[in-house]
């Protein structure tokens, strides 16, 4: 569990870091292309609470999981937040 957890915070930091500090789209498809190469295969790549929304309305992940990611997407995004 913890490989995904890093997984979601670590691919969410790259991609809103992109966003907020470069913000040119084509840097952000290629940070969620990285991001997704790097670390989606531990957690399904999700990096967007919206997306782990969706999952758990779908059935793909659990209630628990999906707090789990929405948290260390958070997370991540207070890093992000805290930094620019």
């Amino acid at each position: 569990m913890w490989k995904s957890l890093a997984s979601e915070y670590f691919g969410t930091l790259l991609l809103i870091s992109v966003i907020a500090l470069i913000g040119n789209p084509l840097a952000i498809g290629a940070a969620l292309w990285v991001a997704i190469l790097l670390v989606g295969k531990y957690s399904g790549g999700h990096f967007n609470p919206a997306v782990t929304t969706w999952a758990l309305l779908k059935g793909k992940v659990t209630s628990q999981v999906a707090i789990m990611y929405v948290l260390a997407q958070l997370a991540a995004a207070a890093t992000v937040w805290k930094l620019a």
